[in-house]
C-alpha cells in the first residue's frame, strides 16, 4: 500500500523536539472550503504542497476523522521568515525557533506530534518527489498547493494524479507586475477540462461538479457577514 510505505520511508522521529508549538497558519481566507468538500465527499487522502507549520493541514483533519495528509514541504534553514514574523508581530522567541537550525521543521513535527498517524512529512522538493509518489501508486483524492504561486504544478498534478481534486491558495497573490499570476492557469484548465471554479479570498477549487445550492447560499452568507463587519469597523 502506497500510505504504507510512505510512513516507512518518512517516519516520524521516536523523540518530541522538545520545544513549543507555534500557532501560525498563514490564511488568506476560504478554507472552510476545502474542508467542506473533505466531509461532504468523504474524502481520505490529502496530497498537501507545502506545508509550512501545518496550520492548514490542523484544517484538513479537523474535517474528517478518516483523512490522512501527505505532507511534502522541504522545510528550509534558507528561507528567512524574521521580516514576515516581524510584519505578522510575532515575539523573538517564535523568530528565534523558526529561524534556528531545522527549526521549521522540527516546528512542524511538534506541532502535529499528536497527528503523527494521519500525517506523514514528506521532506522533500516538488516537483520532482511527484513523480515518485505517483509511481509507488499514490493516487490522492485531494491535492492542495501551496507553494506554487504562478501555478506550475497544476497539469503535472493533473497528468500524475488524475483523479484527484486539486485546490490551492494565493489567488490574490500579486507578482512584482501587480497581477496575480495563479488565476491565469487555473482558469484555463477549468475551461479546457470542463470544471467547475470555486473562489473566496485566498483559496480557489477546482471541481468536477458545480457547487451544490448550500454550498452558494453559505458563500452568499459568508459574504454578507463580512460586508457587515467591514461597515461597523468603518462605523466605530
Amino acid at each position: 500500500m502506497p500510505i504504507a510505505e510512505l510512513r516507512q520511508r518518512y517516519p516520524w522521529p521516536e523523540n518530541h523536539p522538545g520545544i513549543p508549538t507555534i500557532d501560525w497558519s498563514l490564511d488568506g481566507g476560504g478554507r472552510w472550503m476545502v474542508q467542506e468538500l473533505i466531509r461532504r465527499r468523504q474524502l481520505k487522502t490529502v496530497l498537501e504542497i507545502g506545508s509550512f507549520l501545518g496550520g492548514s493541514i490542523r484544517d484538513w483533519l479537523s474535517a474528517s476523522d478518516d483523512v490522512t495528509v501527505v505532507a511534502v514541504d522541504p522545510w528550509p534553514d534558507s528561507w528567512d521568515v524574521t521580516s514576515v514574523a516581524r510584519q505578522l508581530g510575532k515575539s523573538d522567541e517564535v523568530i528565534a525557533q523558526l529561524t534556528a537550525s531545522d527549526g521549521m521543521y522540527q516546528t512542524f513535527l511538534a506541532n502535529l506530534w499528536d497527528s503523527q498517524e494521519r500525517v506523514i512529512p514528506v521532506r522533500e522538493y516538488s516537483p520532482a518527489i511527484l513523480f515518485q509518489l505517483q509511481e509507488i501508486g499514490l493516487q490522492p483524492d485531494l491535492i492542495y498547493l501551496d507553494s506554487d504561486k504562478i501555478g506550475s504544478e497544476i497539469q503535472l498534478c493533473h497528468r500524475l494524479f488524475p483523479g484527484a481534486l486539486m485546490t490551492g491558495d494565493d489567488w490574490g497573490w500579486t507578482d512584482d507586475t501587480g497581477a496575480c499570476p495563479i488565476r491565469k492557469p487555473v482558469t484555463e484548465f477549468c475551461k479546457t477540462h470542463g470544471r467547475h471554479l470555486r473562489v473566496e479570498n485566498a483559496t480557489w477549487i477546482i471541481d468536477t461538479e458545480p457547487a451544490s445550492l448550500r454550498f452558494r447560499l453559505r458563500t452568499v452568507r459568508r459574504s454578507l457577514q463580512k460586508k457587515w463587519k467591514s461597515i461597523r469597523r468603518r462605523a466605530a
